[in-house]
């Protein structure tokens, strides 16, 4: 895969994300007493998909969509390589060479 397609294929996950959120405001808005739902089914395709495609063995992807909010929570020292260099990891291009560089 190349890094226009993995932005173009992450950006739309993200957004459709965004939507996710903004459905689950409204339904709340809508009822106070609505809990949540989610589609996880889908988004474990699609990210699961993407991770094969980009051959991401250590999850980065997982790690950037969960664990970093979709690089919001990303910090100097949340990625480093293997001699100890944080890693930039904000962005979708950060974590294309942060996958490509650790094949």
């Amino acid at each position: 895969m190349t890094k226009e397609q993995f932005i173009k294929m992450m950006k739309e996950l993200v957004s459709i994300k965004k939507d996710e959120e903004a459905l689950q405001k409204a339904f709340q808005k809508f009822e106070p007493e609505f809990d949540h739902f989610c589609f996880n089914r889908y988004e474990e395709l699609v990210v699961r998909s993407i991770e094969l495609a980009m051959n991401d063995k250590y999850d980065w992807i997982s790690y950037w969509i969960y664990d970093l909010e979709c690089g919001t929570k990303a910090k100097r020292d949340s990625v480093q390589d293997k001699y100890g260099n944080d890693m930039e990891v904000r962005t979708l291009a950060n974590l294309y060479e942060i996958i490509k560089f650790s094949e």
